[in-house]
């Protein structure tokens, strides 16, 4: 069985804003961010997936060429939908929804986004694409270019971890995070 290695997009120009659902490409840095991501997977994957949106595909065909393979576009890797909240900072967030954001912090993370997806979906659409890329991790090595919050989910159900060490992980864009399924037992 192999690790499957799960690499968070490259910066955009919406660092710091809440990005889900919406598209930027990345950046100058975000490109130079992840033009490293290859040396330092060292071994060449068999296959690559990318999440569909824009940061996450762009990010996927940099580590790609790198490694002369094609990327294969997964929807289900996508970010969470944050809704209105899209294109905001947290302090924009508390001043226009201050009982959303109260009671998004209170019960993080499953407070409500207004008009966002429902972290129940989410979590659920992260157990399904996790299971597709265990079973694809039995037969081949494979790397899949995500979003933050889609690797701290996938740490939490994979392996209990408290949200605040899953975004340790997955803080920094072009984190790299490898899950050694024998580990994970198969829960996804």
């Amino acid at each position: 069985m192999r690790d499957c290695v799960l690499i968070r997009h490259g910066e955009t120009s919406m660092a710091g804003l809440f990005c889900g659902h919406s598209d930027p490409p990345l950046n100058d840095a975000g490109r130079q961010q992840i033009g490293l991501v290859g040396a330092m997977l060292g071994q060449r994957p068999d296959v690559i997936y990318a999440s569909d949106l824009r940061r996450a595909r762009q990010s996927a065909e940099l580590i790609a060429s790198h490694f002369g393979l094609a990327v294969h576009v997964r929807p289900g890797l996508r970010e969470i939908d944050f809704g209105a909240w899209e294109g905001l900072y947290w302090t924009q967030i508390e001043e226009q929804f201050p009982a959303e954001a109260r009671a998004w912090m209170e019960r993080y993370p499953e407070g409500k986004i207004p008009a966002g997806e429902r972290y129940e979906t989410f979590r659920e659409r992260v157990r399904l694409e996790m299971r597709f890329l265990l079973a694809e991790a039995e037969i081949q090595s494979l790397v899949a270019v995500t979003h933050g919050g889609f690797i701290r989910t996938a740490l939490t159900e994979l392996y209990s971890l408290p949200h605040a060490e899953a975004h340790r992980w997955s803080a920094q864009y072009a984190s790299i995070v490898s899950i050694p399924f024998a580990q994970a037992g198969g829960t996804a």
